[in-house]
């Protein structure tokens, strides 16, 4: 089993959220304690892969660069630049063969996170909050998809989500709160994501589903709270400075 729970905050009483990190992360207890969410809170474990993997295709640009650079330093100018542009396109097609191996397990995992819920005591009777950002949307959306209809899922939060925009009528009836959904427009992480949907991450989710209407539906530009666009990575996943308070 892949997809694991661990307690951030255990009690058997008041709602209960489950946090799902996105690609090669986890949830930090320490942010999401700092959040004080009242009840319980969760931290959901997937296989989301680690930064380790990320070796092959680093190393790919470092051979690239260890030919390249000499090569443009002798004068081969034809050798020196096909060198380097090759080693960023090696990098480039295995980094999105490793994002999308971790999107087809965020989908899978999904699945398998609703025969590890019946351990959280009372979990059929307490409100249910699930909260995820970046691939951790996408566990998020194939649970809903999965998970027992007398299970009382109320919000759904969307933090910079991977996680297509289209569809949310599917599964509306699974949560009987709000879909908040959280993005940028300038979303540099998510613009280069290799995935053929429109994603939640980076524009508005658009429904004209009755069981979704503008009041259960919510979506919010916080690109202008974000860190700045130019420090890509800072902005992608500054949603977790707050969001605690987003709920």
């Amino acid at each position: 089993m892949t997809v694991c729970l661990r307690g951030i905050n255990e009690t058997d009483r008041g709602p209960i959220h489950l946090v799902i990190a996105g690609y090669r992360a986890q949830p930090a207890p320490g942010v999401i304690q700092a959040a004080n969410l009242s009840g319980a809170t969760y931290a959901v474990h997937w296989a989301a892969g680690k930064w380790a993997e990320a070796g092959a295709s680093v190393g790919v640009m470092a051979r690239s660069v260890q030919v390249g650079v000499p090569a443009l330093k002798a004068g081969r100018l034809l050798a020196g630049v096909g060198s380097l542009a090759g080693g960023a396109g090696g990098m480039l097609v295995l980094g999105a063969g490793q994002f999308r191996h971790r999107y087809w397990c965020a989908r899978r995992d999904g699945k398998r996170l609703a025969g590890l819920l019946g351990t959280i005591p009372g979990i059929r009777t307490r409100p249910l909050h699930l909260i995820g950002h970046s691939l951790g949307t996408v566990v998020i959306r194939s649970a809903l998809e999965t998970l027992a209809e007398d299970y009382r899922i109320e919000n759904v939060m969307l933090m910079g989500g991977v996680a297509g925009r289209d569809g949310w009528e599917s599964v509306a009836q699974r949560f009987t709160g709000r879909l908040v959904n959280l993005y940028s427009r300038r979303d540099a992480i998510l613009s280069i994501a290799p995935v053929m949907e429109r994603l939640v991450g980076n524009g508005v989710v658009a429904t004209q589903c009755p069981s979704l209407s503008t009041t259960r539906l919510i979506n919010h530009d916080l690109c202008s709270q974000l860190p700045n666009p130019f420090n890509a990575i800072a902005h992608h996943s500054g949603y977790w400075k707050h969001f605690g308070r987003y709920l």
